[in-house]
């Protein structure tokens, strides 16, 4: 099974400026499971301020992989 780096994007409260930030899976994992990512991350609303690497969601699905923002928002 061919496994890729996961990209995505997860909305924010609370930010003035900014209504999504990018993420991505932290190690490759096998597509098949893409969708299914991403229905759980559609259910996902984060904080500020978020720093770059910041872990959104640990050990997704029970894959050992974890969403690491890919992006600094202050506020």
């Amino acid at each position: 099974m061919k496994k890729e780096y996961y990209t995505s994007i997860i909305r924010i409260k609370g930010s003035k400026t900014h209504h999504m930030v990018p993420v991505k899976s932290d190690q490759p994992m096998e597509r098949d499971i893409f969708i299914e990512v991403s229905k759980v991350l559609s259910r996902i609303y984060v904080g500020v301020p978020l720093e770059r690497g910041d872990i959104i969601c640990s050990n997704i699905l029970n894959t050992g992989v974890n969403i690491i923002v890919t992006k600094t928002i202050e506020s």
